[in-house]
Formats: structure tokens, C-alpha cells, sequence
């Protein structure tokens, strides 16, 4: 089963996401950065998985660098996990599947 891509965020919409109750991961990325192509599929298996329990999307940084300053990202890939909009862990790096799991369980388990 084909499973729809993450949706790419900017501007108004991510505020208006970031704004909603819950929790939603931001995936700060570049279309040169090659750790962040690797991880995408990655991001898109575990949205999939955890689609009850978490909204996850892409920022791309060179087309918002506001968005990804006002963060604090410094390196890519960035993940932001934000609990009812408030930012609540963050991980720098191309994270293989066990620890973009252990990630996401671990903070939305905290």
C-alpha cells in the first residue's frame, strides 16, 4: 500500500499547524542535503505508523530560513517535536529507523 507523502509546510500553515492541540513533528530539511533526502522515507513510514498520534511535516529551510532561525535550526536534518505548539525535543541528524523511533516514542511517551 502506497503511503501519502508528508506534507510540506510554509508560512501562515505551519503557524496555523504548530497552533492546533496535539502533537506534530517539523522536519526541518534542504533539497541539496543529502542526509535529509535519506531520511524523508523514513519520516514517511513512521508518520504512517503514528498518523493517531502525531502530524508530521517538512519545512524547507532555504525557501523559509524565518521559520528555521525563529527554531533555532543550525544543522540539518532538524526534527522539532512540539506538544500543543510548545516545543518540546528536538534531534539533529539522519536518524536510522531504531532512532527515529526510539525519538518519537520517547518524547511523545514523556
Amino acid at each position: 500500500m502506497a503511503e501519502a507523502s508528508i506534507e510540506w509546510l510554509s508560512g501562515d500553515a505551519l503557524e496555523a499547524q504548530l497552533s492546533a492541540s496535539g502533537s506534530t513533528l517539523l522536519v526541518f530539511v534542504a533539497e541539496w542535503c543529502e542526509p535529509c533526502q535519506a531520511l524523508i522515507p523514513r519520516l514517511e513510514r513512521l508518520a504512517a505508523q503514528q498518523r493517531e498520534r502525531l502530524r508530521c511535516y517538512l519545512v524547507d529551510v532555504d525557501r523559509d530560513p524565518d521559520v528555521a532561525q525563529k527554531y533555532g535550526v543550525r544543522g540539518m536534518p532538524t526534527l522539532a517535536l512540539f506538544e500543543d505548539g510548545d516545543l518540546d525535543a528536538t534531534r539533529v541528524g539522519a536518524l536510522d529507523d531504531a532512532q527515529l523511533a526510539n525519538f518519537i516514542e520517547t518524547a511523545l511517551d514523556a
